[in-house]
């Protein structure tokens, strides 16, 4: 996974997280990958991300690992799933949304996690400060 989109998606979940938190996003890791002849041993960066508070079956302080490789694995296919999200990932990482965020994360680990990100709407004022004599 690119570096930029990985922030991308690391500043999405800290911007619009509702019981989810990244914990480390700079975890290097040894992962086990099981092949059908051997097995290997790779050092991958490791996503972190804690529940900060106590959502349904999963308690306050509950911890996931998700490896770079499985982020990989759930990035090609939510670009084969969706050609539209596969479109604007191709011009630039930050057209990478809350939603394709969660997705891949879904993906990545599963089903298990389901961030539930809330994009919260911007108050606008109609007018600027600026004008308002």
């Amino acid at each position: 996974m690119r570096n930029t989109l990985y922030r991308q998606m690391v500043y999405c979940i800290n911007a619009y997280r509702t019981w989810i938190e990244v914990a480390d996003d700079n975890l290097y890791k040894e992962n086990i990958i099981s092949r059908t002849d051997r097995t290997d041993y790779l050092v991958s960066r490791t996503l972190v991300l804690r529940a900060f508070k106590t959502q349904g079956e999963y308690a306050e302080g509950t911890v996931w690992h998700i490896p770079e490789h499985e982020l990989d694995k759930a990035l090609a296919t939510y670009r084969k799933q969706n050609p539209q999200f596969k479109q604007r990932i191709k011009k630039a990482a930050m057209y990478l949304s809350a939603a394709d965020a969660e997705t891949i994360i879904r993906l990545a680990t599963y089903g298990t996690v389901q961030l539930e990100l809330m994009v919260r709407p911007m108050h606008i004022p109609e007018k600027p400060y600026y004008l308002c004599y």
